[in-house]
C-alpha cells in the first residue's frame, strides 16, 4: 500500500519537474523563430555555410518537439485578464514571427534559385 503511494508522489515530482509555464514556452519558441530566421539570413546572405552552422539547427529540431510537449504538460495559469491580455499578445507576436519565418523561408528559396 505505501509502495503505490510512493510511486504517486514520485509521478507527481517527476511530473512537475517536466513542466513549465506556458508563457515562457511560447516566449522559448519566438526565440527560437527569430534566431533560425537569422541563420536562414546568413545562409543566404553568405556569411556563414550551412556547415558552419549546422548543428544550430540539428538543435532546434529537438528542441521544437520537446517545447511542444512541455507546452502539453505545463502547468495551467489561473489568469487575470491582464495576464489573459498578455497571453493573447505572446501568441499573437509567435504567429507573427512564425510568418515571418516563412516569409524568409520561400525568400531564401527564391533568391538561391
Amino acid at each position: 500500500m505505501t509502495d503505490s503511494k510512493n510511486n504517486i508522489q514520485g509521478s507527481k515530482n517527476s511530473s512537475k519537474l517536466l513542466s513549465l509555464n506556458k508563457r515562457i514556452i511560447i516566449r522559448i519558441y519566438i526565440v527560437i523563430v527569430w534566431f533560425t530566421i537569422a541563420q536562414i539570413l546568413l545562409i543566404t546572405t553568405e556569411m556563414a555555410s550551412y556547415e558552419d552552422i549546422k548543428y544550430f539547427f540539428w538543435a532546434e529540431s529537438v528542441l521544437v518537439p520537446l517545447l511542444f510537449v512541455l507546452y502539453i504538460r505545463g502547468v495551467p495559469d489561473q489568469l487575470s485578464r491582464e495576464q489573459e491580455k498578455e497571453q493573447k499578445k505572446a501568441i499573437f507576436v509567435l504567429a507573427f514571427s512564425f510568418a515571418c519565418l516563412i516569409i524568409a523561408f520561400f525568400t531564401a528559396i527564391f533568391i538561391r534559385y
